[in-house]
């Protein structure tokens, strides 16, 4: 009976395989007209996305309805421009970043510019920055030199077993263990609130649950150990459980999904695809059920379409708008300011500065712009440069271990990072989110194959 289940299964893979194969082989032949056609599909969905759902669910708290012909024709050729120039090589891990980032966070701020008249100012900041994070990104193709540490990565398992052991029990220790009324996302707050943790505690938390642990998936799905990747799954959960933020539980989801599209060859165009198909499903289930009165369709609406995409975006606007009134931080808010002496000006966050400026309550909310928004307010257009030319450092650093073996690995792990710096400073995510530890532990358990060196 086993023998005939198994070749009852290996009949349907095949025959499932067959057409995906032939419909790999048309993408591979028609790559660049693919792109081109799904990628201007994607303009014209995430505008009706915003017209249709985003400014009618948010319009009283930012997402506003001011469309603007002349601004619209400027963020068309705007997008058309940055497209033309991004990478497509669907085997780079660079290139991939560097479209999710374009698709996730610039995308969207076309889209509030022409239809919420954004600043044409910042709209142009943002378009010189993306474009010389791309020519710093493809200036060091072919001249990667990766840096392995080898022979540690036995010491560097055993001991990041022990700080994962670490990272479960203290929050358990000093704030008890809530359970599943972790899952009430209106409890979390207040759970987040009343939670205190040790010196130094945080970063090694946000460090297992933001990095590792979703690295440790990936390797382990690679090395089809899929006990080890469900374990990890489960650890997961369980720091979400412990500590009751969102990311948290649901960047494991974009992570493992991204692994397997990699494989196919054509994560891109893939991503513009599911993108879209997700953003069009959003549409009638918002219209339906504020009409019918339900909740599904608006709350996934609000989460996806006004938290995720569009608010971020309104952000980063409200950012350049207060800061280039107001004078700018100069990094004297963090560790870089303490280290040079400088006197932070403000009573409170950023964040929070935006939030009184926007007419909410001072010091009641953080509103979070991530690294095109924040460089802005630290040092104006030449801070926006210099993150932007990190970045791209950064991303040929992570290109620099690109091979056939470890696209997807790398892949699907610094997806999540992109998706960090829509709401999260670049400094920020080096140090707090673990983009540092990911480089360092690609050091130790990666290389390339020998017939690559």
């Amino acid at each position: 009976m086993i023998k005939a289940i198994r070749s009852l299964a290996e009949q349907m893979s095949a025959r499932v395989a067959q057409p995906l194969h032939r419909i790999g082989d048309f993408a591979d032949r028609n790559h660049m007209v693919l792109l081109w056609i799904i990628a201007i599909l994607y303009k014209f969905v995430l505008d009706v996305l915003y017209i249709w759902v985003a400014s009618p669910l948010y319009a009283y708290a930012g997402l506003t309805y001011v469309p603007n012909f002349l601004k619209y024709v400027i963020a068309f050729g705007m997008y058309f421009l940055m497209f033309a120039y991004l990478p497509k090589d669907e085997r780079s891990v660079s290139a991939v970043l560097l479209h999710v980032q374009f698709a996730y966070i610039v995308a969207p701020m076309l889209t509030f510019y022409a239809f919420a008249n954004g600043s044409n100012k910042y709209m142009l900041m943002v378009f010189i920055c993306i474009i010389f994070q791309i020519f710093v990104a493809r200036r060091g193709k072919g001249k990667q030199n990766p840096v392995y540490l080898k022979g540690l990565s036995s010491y560097v398992t055993v001991g990041l077993g022990v700080l994962m052991v670490a990272a479960l029990a203290i929050p358990v220790l000093y704030n008890g263990f809530e359970g599943l009324k972790a899952f009430d996302f209106s409890y979390i707050y207040e759970m987040r609130a009343n939670a205190t943790y040790p010196p130094g505690f945080s970063y090694l938390f946000s460090w297992m649950s933001k990095a590792i642990v979703p690295f440790a998936a990936v390797m382990f799905l690679d090395k089809k150990r899929y006990g080890w990747a469900g374990l990890m799954v489960f650890l997961q959960v369980l720091m979400y459980m412990e500590c009751g933020n969102k990311y948290v539980l649901f960047i494991i989801v974009p992570v493992i999904a991204v692994y397997y599209c990699a494989k196919s060859g054509h994560l891109i165009k893939l991503m513009y695809v599911g993108l879209c198909l997700l953003f069009l499903l959003l549409i009638p289930a918002y219209l339906m059920d504020i009409k019918g009165g339900h909740r599904l369709g608006v709350l996934g609406s609000f989460y996806v379409a006004v938290r995720a995409v569009f608010h971020p975006a309104d952000n980063k606007f409200a950012m350049y708008e207060c800061f280039s009134q107001f004078p700018k931080i100069f990094y004297s808010n963090g560790l870089i300011g303490k280290m040079l002496g400088l006197t932070y000006l403000y009573a409170g966050s950023e964040g929070q500065i935006i939030h009184a400026y926007n007419g909410g309550q001072f010091m009641s909310a953080s509103m979070n712009t991530g690294y095109l928004g924040e460089s802005y307010a630290q040092m104006g257009f030449v801070g926006m440069m210099l993150m932007s030319g990190l970045f791209g450092l950064i991303l040929r650093a992570v290109e620099s271990y690109n091979c056939r073996k470890t696209f997807c690995i790398l892949t699907a792990v610094f997806v999540m990072f992109i998706i960090n710096l829509n709401d999260i400073p670049l400094l920020t995510t080096i140090m707090s989110s673990g983009l540092a530890v990911i480089l360092i532990l690609a050091a130790v358990y990666l290389r390339k194959e020998k017939e690559e060196i």
